[in-house]
Parts: structure tokens; C-alpha cells; sequence
């Protein structure tokens, strides 16, 4: 059987687990005419320590802003495709006392510790280009929660001996919009499995809690500080993605070769290829002594990637070439790494890595002793249709 070449694209769906730690936007603080101000801790987006709960008892606690989710995506054409989310997330703000109080020989009040954690449901689009990836959701985030509650380092504050942080509760929407940029890059992990990487941010459009902290210093109110928080906050995320589905947007031309013990061929930039037969990828170069791959490169592995899209059961091997300046030895290592390099952007495509062999062979089958940059190339062999 014989697939023409075409450019038609073919929508995928997917799902993207993935795990975020964050930075947590710090509250909005009024003083409120107040003589104390609690101090935002820029940066601080964790909590790891004892703490003492409301009934006396110590506690550990391991607390950091983080994200966890699963993202559906479904591909619409070449690079566009349309994603529904589902996220869990939780935000961690310090803030120091101005004014800390020893309460006994081993406790005192330093730090309040404002812990909310949430679900949201996100929709928006994701653009890829080669390795890289933009992507916008939005959130509709519910009501959030108190993530530590009742304890003497708590948002909800405890007084003790008169001394303390009592925390009011002014305002809490059950409903909050987030709008969430990302950029990110792909690449495949040392088992073959396809990762992402990115960094983004969640920008709210609104305050979801309004609380009143009012600092009582031996059984009186010594000032009054207006806290209004937000989701907002800045993220590194690890995804996974997982293909579930594939098909055409169009069937492919098939053109049936007369007898079946034929050799079976297909059709690669306008040339028929033979089961076995070497075709040189000539759009794929690398500079002397490197491996990465240019955009031009990209290109042609998107058009492999189409191939094999159409043939499920091809398996090909990548062969990676080098020019012969310097050491054999290491020429045949980078030789390899070239055709390692293809292997996973095809595999970060989803294409799945047990039907990518690859081999180098360093310097020892070059094409041209005169122009020494034609040398360093790879080539595809069909070793099964």
C-alpha cells in the first residue's frame, strides 16, 4: 500500500496530569489608621515547623503553595487545540508580627500563617510550535477553604493571656475568575516518556476574602489590619502528557501495488520508498559537534510524524552521521545522540518510542568529501510498513 502525502492535520485528544509549586501573591494590607502592620514575606510560599492547635497539642506541619490537575486537550488543527481543566490548588501566605509576643519560655507568637486551598475548572486554547507551547485558561474557581484552621499560627488567630491575632471574616465569594498564561517547553524523560516543563501565572480578576486581623496585646485591641487575599500566583509545572485518541481528518489515498509478496513502499517528498531503503533527510543538519535540532529540522520530523500517523504499524530506524573532524570514538557517541534527538521529538509528538530504533555510525559512511556539512545528517530506514 502506497500513502500519498498530505497536510491534513488530525485532531488528538489528551490528557495532561500535572503538579505545580508556586509562589503566592502576598494579601492586599490596609492598616487601618492601625499603629501595627503585619509585614508581607515576599517569596515565602511554604511552611514547615511545629505549630501548637487550639486544644494545646503540638503539631507538624508541611505546607507549600501547590497546584495539582488534569487537563483535557483536544487538538482542532496543526498547532491549535482547546483545553478543559480540572485543578486543586492551595495558597500559603506568611506574614510577619510586628510586634511578637513571648508567651511562655517556648512559645511566641512570630509569623501568621493564612492557608486556602480550592478547585477551580479551567477552559481555554493551547498553540504549539516545535517544542514549545503558549497556553490561556480561564478559572472558574469555587469558595475557598481554610487549609489550617484554629491553630495559635492561624489565618483565624487565637489569643492567648490576652495576647494574639483575631482574624473576622468580612467578605468570601463563592465564585472567583482567574486568567492563566503559561509558556512551556517539551522533551522526553529518560524512559521515553514525553514531559513538559512550564512556568506560568494565576491572575485573578478579584479579591475572594476580606478579613479584618485585629492584634490584642494584654486583653486589648492594639490596632486592626484590613486583609483582602487573591489566588494569584506564580508556578512551575511538571505535565505528563497521554495520548488517548487519534484518527485523519481525511482518509488517505491508497494506491495498491499489484501483488502482495511485492515489497511494500510508500511515498516520501514525491519518491517512492521500499521496504529497507535508506532516504537521506536533508533538512535535517546539525553544526559541527552539536546535536540540537533547528526549526528546519523540526519541520521535516513533522512530516515523518504525519507518515507514520497514516501507517500505525511502521516501524523505521533513525540512522545518525557525522563529518570526520576530530576523535572516531566520539563521533560515533554524537552520532547517536543526532538520532536520539529525533527519536524524542517524535515520541514528545506521540509517536510510541518501541516503533523508533536508532544507531550511529559517526563518520564511517560519509556522502561527499567535499563539502564535509552534508556528512552530518540522519537518515530514515522503513525496517516494517
Amino acid at each position: 500500500m502506497v500513502f500519498s502525502q498530505s497536510d491534513t492535520y488530525r485532531p488528538k485528544l489528551r490528557i495532561y496530569p500535572h503538579f505545580g509549586i508556586g509562589w503566592a501573591f502576598p494579601p492586599s494590607i490596609d492598616p487601618q489608621n492601625s499603629g501595627l502592620v503585619l509585614e508581607k514575606k515576599i517569596l515565602r510560599n511554604y511552611v514547615i515547623g511545629d505549630i501548637i492547635t487550639s486544644s494545646g497539642q503540638t503539631k507538624s506541619i508541611y505546607k507549600m503553595t501547590n497546584s495539582i490537575g488534569l487537563d483535557f486537550n483536544y487538538q482542532i488543527a496543526k498547532r491549535w487545540s482547546v483545553n478543559l481543566g480540572l485543578n486543586r490548588a492551595m495558597q500559603v501566605n506568611i506574614l510577619n508580627d510586628p510586634d511578637p509576643i513571648r508567651l511562655s519560655n517556648n512559645t511566641e507568637y512570630t509569623i501568621w500563617i493564612y492557608a486556602y486551598k480550592y478547585s477551580s475548572i479551567a477552559l481555554g486554547f493551547r498553540y504549539n510550535r516545535f517544542d514549545k507551547f503558549f497556553q490561556l485558561n480561564s478559572h472558574v474557581a469555587n469558595i475557598a477553604q481554610e487549609a489550617i484552621t484554629n491553630d495559635n499560627s492561624s489565618g483565624s488567630g487565637v489569643i492567648t493571656n490576652g495576647n494574639g491575632l483575631s482574624s473576622t471574616t468580612l467578605a468570601l465569594k463563592n465564585k472567583t475568575f482567574i486568567i492563566a498564561p503559561e509558556f512551556g517547553v517539551t522533551g522526553v524523560s529518560s524512559f521515553d516518556l514525553p514531559m513538559e516543563l512550564s512556568v506560568g501565572a494565576y491572575i485573578p480578576t478579584s479579591f475572594f476574602l476580606k478579613q479584618e486581623a485585629t492584634f490584642f496585646r494584654n486583653n486589648s485591641p492594639a490596632g486592626t489590619n484590613l486583609l483582602k487575599f487573591n489566588q494569584g500566583a506564580l508556578w512551575i509545572k511538571v505535565k505528563v502528557p497521554i495520548t488517548l485518541w487519534t484518527r485523519s481528518a481525511r482518509k488517505p489515498k491508497l494506491e495498491v501495488v499489484s501483488k502482495a509478496n511485492l515489497p511494500k513502499v510508500i511515498e516520501y517528498e514525491g519518491r517512492k520508498v521500499s521496504t529497507g531503503e535508506k532516504v537521506v533527510l536533508r533538512n535535517i543538519q546539525f553544526e559541527q559537534g552539536k546535536s540540537a535540532l533547528s526549526t528546519t529540522a523540526m519541520a521535516e520530523l513533522d512530516r515523518i510524524e504525519d507518515l507514520m500517523n497514516q501507517s500505525s504499524s511502521m516501524i523505521i530506524e533513525i540512522i545518525g552521521h557525522t563529518s570526520d573532524e576530530g576523535d572516531r570514538n566520539s563521533n560515533i557517541e554524537l552520532s547517536l545522540i543526532r538520532a536520539k534527538a529525533c527519536k524524542e521529538y517524535l515520541v514528545k509528538n506521540g509517536i510510541k518510542a518501541n516503533r523508533i530504533q536508532v544507531r550511529g555510525m559517526g563518520p564511517d559512511q560519509p556522502i561527499s568529501k567535499i563539502d564535509k556539512s552534508l556528512n552530518r545528517r540522519v537518515e530514515m530506514q522503513i525496517i516494517r510498513m
